[in-house]
């Protein structure tokens, strides 16, 4: 599965489905994980160069998933986006004037989307229960850009456990991308190489206060050394 940007890029032995409305790195690593491979090499193969750790191109994963990257920005959370948001078409802004998604001021094609992200629920079952024809129940869930349930709504965003997790990583000398690569293959956590570079300065920043305020050395109140 190498290569460059002229050469073909051959598909995976094993094809796996996406569901619907799952993330772009939840794919990529059960993807991964079909094939016998670690899904940080997956993932760097799929962002390519020059940034390999960057977010995953929908037209390498379209040729190693054996998915069209039409079938792919439909059924992945902001797959189309290249900052990871969705990205609605003209055909989905068409669907949301229809008069049949309208029930008062609510727009049903937010229900419909969150009942077909169930997966035991058939097409007439979403028609009966919002009564809108199955043509257009079907129409929605086709032209759909869904929502990602699975990562937070600023994916580079950082928690106090996993700030906690990181930290302790750092101290144990771990780099930067050795960080990156055991949270995606080990705890299936998705973040940002900045982000985790950004925490890694930051944690160094603190060890330096620290031991400057250890030996009596540290920075006086206009700037100068106080000892």
């Amino acid at each position: 599965m190498t290569g460059s940007s002229s050469e073909r890029i051959a598909e995976l032995p094993v094809i796996v489905r996406p569901k619907l409305g799952e993330s772009t790195d939840s794919y990529v690593r059960r993807l991964a994980r079909a094939n016998h491979l670690k899904p940080s090499d997956l993932r760097c193969f799929l962002a390519g160069p020059p940034n390999w750790f960057g977010k995953p191109r929908i037209e390498r994963l379209g040729a190693v998933s054996g998915r069209s990257e039409a079938a792919l920005q439909r059924a992945l959370s902001a797959a189309g986006s290249a900052r990871g948001r969705a990205m609605p078409t003209p055909r989905t802004l068409r669907i949301h004037t229809h008069k049949a998604l309208k029930q008062g001021s609510l727009d049903m094609t937010l229900p419909i989307q969150y009942d077909a992200l169930q997966g035991d629920t058939t097409v007439r079952q979403i028609a009966g229960r919002w009564n809108v024809p199955r043509w257009l129940v079907r129409r929605v869930l086709d032209s759909a850009s869904f929502p990602d349930f699975q990562t937070p709504k600023n994916r580079s965003a950082i928690t106090e456990p996993l700030k906690e997790k990181i930290n302790s990583m750092i101290v144990s000398g771990m780099g930067t991308k050795e960080i990156w690569t055991e949270l995606t293959d080990v705890h299936d956590i998705s973040v940002s190489l900045g982000s985790l570079q950004r925490q890694t300065r930051a944690a160094s920043f603190r060890r330096c206060i620290r031991v400057g305020g250890a030996s009596g050395a540290g920075v006086g109140p206009r700037g100068g050394r106080r000892g």
